[in-house]
């Protein structure tokens, strides 16, 4: 079985997209893991984004703060017989610039928002959902969200 890392957004959960959301992966035969709930402090985003904050600056970091400190979010463990996961859960995801992503992708069809939109506005960008990239980053990822413990319980160590 393989393993890998997604967080729906706050604005997801506002939206009451959830149930919609997981379809996408269900019918592509990805179940659920493990679900978790969080409320979201600044700490835990520090650490999740670091590398995004590291490279855009503080005005990005303040940006996620006010898209996500006090907010709700989704992080899960999804499953799949298959090595090609991590690939598989970002095709069914989309383009991170919902605006940009194809139809029959969850940002494409469940999207309503731009890169353009919030660079205008000067905010994040609603996009519903984070994947991680790799299964390096899905362990690191799960780390922080649910605790080394279940990270290497599904990564190993």
């Amino acid at each position: 079985m393989y393993y890998s890392f997604i967080m729906l957004k706050p604005d997801a959960l506002k939206r009451h997209l959830v149930e919609q959301i997981m379809q996408y992966f269900k019918k592509e035969g990805i179940e659920i893991e493990r679900l978790g709930f969080k409320k979201v402090d600044e700490q835990l985003i520090d650490v999740h984004y670091a590398h995004v904050i590291e490279k855009y600056g503080d005005v990005f970091r303040s940006r996620l703060m006010d898209y996500f400190n006090g907010q709700d979010t989704i992080p899960m463990i999804l499953k799949s017989g298959k090595e090609s996961l991590v690939a598989d859960i970002r095709r069914i995801v989309g383009a991170t610039d919902p605006s940009k992503a194809d139809h029959g992708t969850i940002r494409g069809d469940l999207g309503d928002d731009s890169f353009d939109r919030c660079a205008s506005e000067n905010r994040s960008c609603y996009n519903l959902i984070h994947a991680s990239d790799s299964f390096e980053n899905a362990k690191e990822e799960t780390a922080v969200w649910f605790g080394k413990e279940v990270s290497e319980q599904y990564f190993g160590k």
